[in-house]
C-alpha cells in the first residue's frame, strides 16, 4: 500500500494563509480532494496523511473534517501555538476534536 505522507489542502477564502499571495496564481487557487482523487488513483496510492498549510488551530479543525469526509485521508498533522501558556490544554482539545469528529485521526 502506498501512503503519500505528506498532503496540503487549502480554501484561498478561509483567509489564513499568510504565506500565499494572489499574484502566484498556481499557489492562489483552491486544492482540495476532488482535485486529487484522479491522481491517487493514476499513482496508485490509497492514502494520505494531511499537514497543516496555515499556522492555526482553526486549520487544523478543517483538516479534520476534510478526513471525516474523504475516506482516503488516513492522519492529519495540525497546529497549536507551543508559547502559549495555555498549549497542554489546547492540545488536549485539538486531540479530543480530532478523535471525536474524525475517524481518520482517532487511529
Amino acid at each position: 500500500m502506498i501512503i503519500d505522507a505528506h498532503q496540503h489542502f487549502w480554501d484561498v477564502s478561509r483567509g489564513d494563509y499568510s504565506w500565499m499571495r494572489p499574484d502566484d496564481p498556481i499557489l492562489y487557487q483552491n486544492y482540495l480532494p476532488e482535485d486529487l482523487v484522479p491522481l491517487l488513483a493514476d499513482g496508485n496510492v490509497a492514502a494520505t496523511v494531511l499537514i497543516q498549510a496555515a499556522p492555526s488551530e482553526l486549520e487544523t479543525q478543517y483538516l479534520f473534517r476534510l478526513a471525516e469526509a474523504h475516506s482516503f485521508i488516513t492522519g492529519v498533522v495540525g497546529w497549536v501555538d507551543f508559547d502559549s501558556p495555555e498549549a497542554d490544554r489546547r492540545i488536549a482539545n485539538l486531540i479530543a476534536d480530532g478523535q471525536g469528529s474524525s475517524r481518520a485521526c482517532a487511529r
